[in-house]
């Protein structure tokens, strides 16, 4: 079965989030890759890894990557700012936008994230939006609620909802599946709650949802070949065209008009 990750990240030093723990190395993502995943999602963290880097990558192995860059709205006050840094990524062949309300201590729902959000649909952009966004400081709505307001106000724009909202996941199957430009993501949740009733969870997802479902590996926390097996353990008897549309076809059709990456 082909497997087009959804979420991969590498780093120019190997680093992941500051630390050791996991080696981040594109060397190491490379490894991983082959003979498991024909293409992956690239995508970056704002404050975490450099887009220059990203673009470096992304050039070396067109065929390989999908270019998805880190950014941090709460860093701009002028929305017109904010404008010019997103045709710039659209300008350059960014295929989207990744944005980490938690990791960067922001709410989803400011006026700055949901500019991103709608500029990011004009200039052709798929956003990659975390949906773990709960702050340890910070009284959180709850995502589906979030999730419903955004898509409200930018019906326009593409958006992958990375993680689908974690222990969350049925209030938000219940969103996506009304808004056509939305696109559920079981990364991370899938690895993270394995041997929970998250797991009937998302085998109901896959037979009920599966053009409108992808997973990928959260790399480098997880490989691709561990997502890939977890999912197959899930969907013992799922059809073969459905597994095939969370496995590759619907992100195939994401970024179907993507013109590729320019320098």
């Amino acid at each position: 079965m082909k497997f087009f990750d959804s979420l991969t990240h590498a780093t120019a030093d190997g680093t992941w989030l500051g630390g050791t723990r996991y080696d981040a190395s594109l060397d190491r993502l490379l490894r991983e890759m082959e003979q498991q995943a024909y293409r992956a999602c690239l995508v970056n963290i704002a404050g975490y890894q450099d887009n220059e880097t990203l673009a470096e990558f992304a050039s070396k192995y067109p065929d390989l990557f999908v270019p998805i860059a880190g950014f941090d709205p709460s860093e701009y006050k002028d929305l017109a700012q904010i404008e010019s840094e997103i045709k710039t990524f659209s300008d350059r062949g960014f295929a989207g936008i990744k944005l980490h309300p938690r990791l960067n201590s922001y709410d989803p729902l400011d006026e700055r994230c949901i500019a991103t959000i709608s500029m990011a649909g004009k200039h052709n952009l798929v956003i990659f939006l975390d949906t773990l966004f709960r702050q340890k400081q910070v009284i959180t709505r709850h995502p589906a609620d979030v999730i419903d307001a955004i898509s409200i106000k930018c019906p326009q724009t593409k958006i992958v909802l990375l993680h689908g909202g974690g222990g969350h996941l049925l209030d938000i199957y219940e969103i996506v599946r009304m808004r056509e430009k939305l696109l559920l993501d079981v990364s991370f949740t899938m690895m993270r709650y394995a041997g929970s009733s998250i797991d009937l969870d998302i085998s109901f997802l896959c037979r009920t949802l599966d053009l409108r479902l992808t997973v990928g590996s959260d790399f480098p926390e997880y490989t691709p070949l561990q997502a890939k097996q977890q999912l197959l353990k899930l969907t013992p008897d799922l059809p073969s065209k459905k597994l095939e549309n969370i496995c590759f076809r619907n992100l195939e059709k994401l970024f179907q008009d993507w013109q590729g990456f320019r320098q």
